[in-house]
């Protein structure tokens, strides 16, 4: 046998890189949202350089009232900035996730997890590189043919695609396919990293369930992240009258949610029903052993088996899910993140109609 087959699996997952995401966080001195805020800048000012150099088209109109206002090609060109955006913030808000709960999450598992828990806060394992350089490269891969469609769509030769704002879709859709792809990686990695340490390490005190609430807090960052991507997405159908398409994707992303909110405590779940289910079996062994005297007229085991009684209901009462009261909260209100566009675009209308028209609120 080898050393390597010697070593544990999760050894393995303690060498870590950094992903290039948080890389530039680390690397910024604008903090995260400065820095979240400078990639979008960079995104959609360069769009915006492009659009008003070549003009093919402009950045926006004079529309028939009189007012100035941004073409479809730009607004699709606004959304796709805030997706690659969104992409790059997510796997930063990751780490920042096991920042902020270290110490929770240490407090929650036994003294073998704590090399693999704070590993979560180091980077991303080794093992997994090879899966960022693919999806990278299918990103790539993806954005030159998006590209290649567009030329053809558009019935145009590249060098004329080059000299319009195709130029940017070029320089920029190869990174926004990469990093939403890389983006999707991580959160399916942070989960299945979880799943692992909760199986391995997290022990369950039924005395003590509380601090299980750190998983809870987990899946509602993880469920968070899905719906403000979601929302992000559901720019492309904002007009209100595309409501109908929206509908839909609304109920989907709400779904994503709770499933990505489920799969962070589902194990727990399982785990706190294992540990009931044993102590539950335990205590009817001790009341079937003290029944018997307790009928016979045994004074001590009829009080033992009162107590033993009181007990049988507490462990049945004890709460399986680590979700709590402010968790629900939360979610409930996250819920309302997909639904932001199509308000928002709704409202932007109705104050732009008004404005124009002389009207008043």
């Amino acid at each position: 046998m080898t050393d390597s087959d010697a070593t544990p699996e999760h050894a393995l997952d303690l060498d870590r890189f950094t992903p290039a995401e948080t890389a530039l966080y680390r690397w910024s001195p604008l903090g995260f949202w400065g820095t979240t805020l400078a990639v979008f800048v960079v995104s959609f000012g360069s769009f915006a350089l492009i659009a008003e150099t070549f003009g093919r088209p402009h950045l926006g109109y004079i529309n028939a009232a009189g007012t100035w206002q941004l073409n479809t090609v730009s607004w699709i060109g606004f959304v796709l900035s805030m997706i690659l955006t969104t992409g790059v913030a997510l796997t930063q808000i990751g780490r920042r996730r096991w920042e902020t709960e270290r110490a929770a999450l240490l407090a929650a598992i036994d003294p073998e997890g704590s090399a693999a828990a704070n590993a979560l806060c180091d980077g991303t394992p080794l093992s997994w590189r090879r899966y960022y350089w693919l999806l990278t490269g299918f990103g790539f891969i993806g954005g030159l043919i998006f590209n290649f469609v567009m030329t053809n769509a558009e019935g145009v030769t590249p060098l004329e695609y080059i000299q319009s704002i195709g130029l940017w879709f070029l320089l920029f859709s190869p990174w926004l396919y990469a990093v939403g792809m890389r983006a999707g990686l991580s959160l399916a990695r942070e989960g299945r990293e979880m799943r692992k340490l909760i199986d391995r390490h997290v022990v369950i005190d039924l005395y003590d369930l509380e601090r299980l609430d750190i998983f809870g807090r987990i899946g509602l960052s993880a469920a968070g992240s899905w719906l403000v991507m979601a929302g992000v997405l559901l720019l492309f159908v904002a007009d209100p009258r595309q409501a109908w398409i929206a509908i839909p994707g609304i109920g989907l992303a709400v779904l994503g949610g709770a499933v990505a909110l489920t799969n962070a405590v589902r194990p727990i779940q399982r785990k706190v029903h294992a540990a009931k289910a044993a102590e539950l079996a335990e205590v009817h062994r001790h009341m079937a052993a003290a029944r018997q005297r307790a009928f016979e007229g045994d004074d001590l085991a009829a009080t033992a088996l009162a107590g033993l009684t009181d007990y049988e209901v507490w462990v049945e009462r004890r709460p399986e899910w680590p979700i709590s009261t402010s968790v629900t909260l939360r979610f409930s209100l996250y819920i309302l993140i997909p639904t932001l566009p199509i308000l928002g675009s709704y409202l932007f209308e109705t104050f732009a109609d008004r404005i124009i028209y002389g009207g008043a609120f």
